[in-house]
């Protein structure tokens, strides 16, 4: 690796699994010390420890991300142990299966919590202390949902257009203090969470974009909407949000960027 991140800390939300994981992995690889946040203390732990073995610097942080209290402490902690946040991602979400007619109130409620309102606090807690460092940049998680209609995920698709609104404001409310802030937004890449949204959308019998019904039929199927030919990985992900990340961004804020082998240009 090259060390595009050498001698920063970065916050890394939902890094227990997944691309979170895979982000936490690469930052700490390209030089980065890795605070790893997860609601699951084991999943966060799973993922540091791998970043300790390989040789990086990492802490494990357990916490909700949908809690302002949890985030502060979050935040605190990585400085504690860093001396400071100079980057972050904001990675954690969960799936949000339902239309916009039958969807429980409840589950909105949850969905938004996490997976807007949570980006939005984890921003909350970290930007202080960007700002004290002199700067940094902001990579939220946002979706390919949050850019077209993909039928089911009413909530999720609600939540991320959302966060892509909050990361386009801090662009500008705090650009001029050199915090910068992109939102990413993958298309299908096959994740725990992934896999859990068409199991869901197959246990309530909504067709995905292809008509696929099951869970099996829906994730096979889905790479008949990639012009590129197959899904997406979490490494690739990952290298995308170092770039946002690292210096060589450094004129790149406010930006809405997909990666989703052509799906968006279908």
């Amino acid at each position: 690796m090259s060390g595009r991140l050498e001698g920063q800390s970065v916050v890394v939300t939902g890094g227990g699994s997944g691309i979170g994981a895979a982000a936490a992995s690469r930052f700490a690889a390209e030089g980065a010390s890795v605070a790893v946040v997860d609601r699951s203390g084991d999943a966060a732990a799973a993922t540091a420890n791998d970043i300790t073995a390989a040789g990086g610097t990492s802490v494990a942080i357990t916490a909700d991300v949908s809690s302002l209290g949890d985030m502060e402490r979050m935040a605190a902690e990585a400085v504690r142990r860093f001396g400071a946040i100079h980057g972050l991602f904001a990675n954690a979400g969960i799936t949000g299966v339902g239309d916009a007619m039958s969807l429980d109130v409840e589950l909105w409620d949850r969905v938004i919590a996490i997976n807007l309102t949570g980006v939005w606090l984890s921003n909350k807690a970290v930007l202080p202390h960007l700002l004290e460092a002199g700067g940094g940049s902001i990579v939220n998680q946002a979706s390919v949902a949050g850019l077209v209609g993909i039928p089911g995920i009413a909530p999720y698709a609600a939540a991320k257009a959302g966060v892509i609104g909050l990361t386009r404001q801090i662009a500008v409310e705090f650009g001029n203090r050199q915090v910068r802030a992109n939102a990413l937004c993958p298309g299908t890449v096959p994740t725990p969470l992934v896999a859990a949204t068409y199991a869901e959308r197959a246990k309530q019998n909504i067709p995905t974009a292809t008509g696929a019904m099951t869970a099996e039929e829906g994730m096979k199927n889905a790479v008949k909407r990639y012009p590129i030919g197959r899904l997406g990985t979490p490494e690739e992900i990952a290298a995308f949000a170092l770039f946002l990340l690292s210096d060589e961004a450094g004129w790149i804020t406010g930006g809405v960027f997909a990666a989703d082998g052509g799906y968006t240009a279908v």
